[in-house]
């Protein structure tokens, strides 16, 4: 791995903690989210997975997840199709 990807890498999971932080004080059933992604070949191999205590959440919900990966992904000039985030549960 090269050092700009390590540096991508970082810079991917500190957005997705933060994004995470801040699901989890807005969203009661969110616990937990992890991704994948081919260094190589972002954005578009990019996914990230939401894991939920209960499932079905409302789309509310879920857009609002959504919205708070996308705003911090694109702080590190990625931007994530919203297909690529998916919602399971634990």
């Amino acid at each position: 791995m090269t050092k700009t990807e390590k540096r991508l890498d970082k810079a991917i999971r500190v957005a997705l903690t933060q994004a995470c932080e801040q699901a989890k004080e807005q969203v009661h059933e969110f616990s937990w989210l992890t991704h994948t992604a081919d260094l190589k070949k972002l954005p578009q191999s990019l996914r990230v997975s939401c894991y939920c205590k209960e499932l079905p959440i409302t789309a509310e919900q879920t857009q609002l997840i959504t919205s708070l990966i996308i705003k911090e992904l694109s702080a590190v000039e990625l931007a994530v199709n919203p297909k690529a985030i998916a919602f399971l549960k634990e």
